[in-house]
């Protein structure tokens, strides 16, 4: 009976277990797709910007701004007026292939369509948001950029803090507001802290960077670290990042784009049998 009894005892162990498994790669799965979305998007806007730029400088003084989407057939980034009733001025799009070489632009003003507007709706309140609410911080030589996204018929805006410097990549300073169907703000969420800038590595090589989830911090990687790590993977001599929290520890590793979630049981382990 006691032999019996330890049986079911391992048994109901290694079910648990791997059910945690199991969770934590969902958590990991759908993070990873969340980052993903904002890579694309700022993707797009950061080559956007820079062909607009270049080629039509003139009219890059009368945009009030720019923002990025996705559909099934291609990547589009457009950049808008200032005045009160805001048009497109300029649209540039790019295939799928991130080939930055390959697109097209059309400077033709134009009416925003239908996703356009609401793209434009919750990006023009996240920045009433961003100017009036004390939640949202401003460091020395940054800026924050606006990602709108809508997908699965969620609407949210991601708030990050630019790339300044070529050495170092800058996590933290980032939040997400949450919107209704209406467009109205219905949830402000600071995702780290404070403002993590991590050296990209240079003569000495650096292989591994982490940082810390404290406090109310999701104890899990974020997706504006994924997005910062494949905006950024080219630039840094990293091959793995790890985001330590007090139960979990999420390690991205850089050559597949993985990402692995732990518990910190389960790093302890690792680490031990090294």
């Amino acid at each position: 009976m006691k032999k019996l009894l330890t049986l079911i005892t391992l048994f109901i162990l290694v079910q648990n277990a791997t059910a945690q498994k199991n969770a934590l790669r969902l958590i990991a799965d759908s993070i990873n797709a969340e980052g993903e979305t904002l890579y694309r998007s700022e993707w797009a806007s950061g080559h956007g910007t820079q062909i607009f730029t270049s080629s039509f400088g003139g009219k890059k003084r009368l945009s009030g701004g720019y923002f990025s989407y996705e559909t099934k057939r291609e990547m589009t980034t457009i950049f808008f007026s200032k005045n009160n009733d805001p048009v497109v001025l300029a649209t540039v799009k790019f295939d799928h292939s991130f080939d930055s070489s390959k697109y097209s632009i059309d400077t033709t003003t134009r009416k925003f369509t239908e996703i356009e507007k609401d793209l434009y709706a919750i990006r023009l309140k996240a920045a009433q948001a961003v100017s009036n609410d004390t939640l949202f911080k401003f460091y020395q030589n940054t800026s924050l950029n606006l990602v709108p996204v809508i997908k699965n018929g969620a609407k949210k805006v991601y708030v990050i803090t630019a790339q300044t410097t070529p050495d170092e990549v800058l996590l933290g300073n980032d939040y997400l507001i949450n919107f209704d169907k209406d467009n109205d703000i219905i949830k402000k969420t600071k995702l780290h802290n404070n403002l993590i800038p991590l050296g990209t590595g240079g003569k000495e090589a650096i292989k591994a960077s982490s940082h810390q989830h404290l406090g109310e911090t999701s104890p899990f990687i974020t997706a504006t670290d994924i997005c910062a790590f494949k905006l950024w993977k080219a630039k840094t001599t990293w091959v793995i990042s790890f985001i330590v929290s007090a139960g979990y520890v999420s390690a991205w590793h850089f050559r597949n784009e993985f990402l692995e979630i732990l518990t910190q049981t389960e790093w302890e382990k690792i680490m031990k049998n090294k």
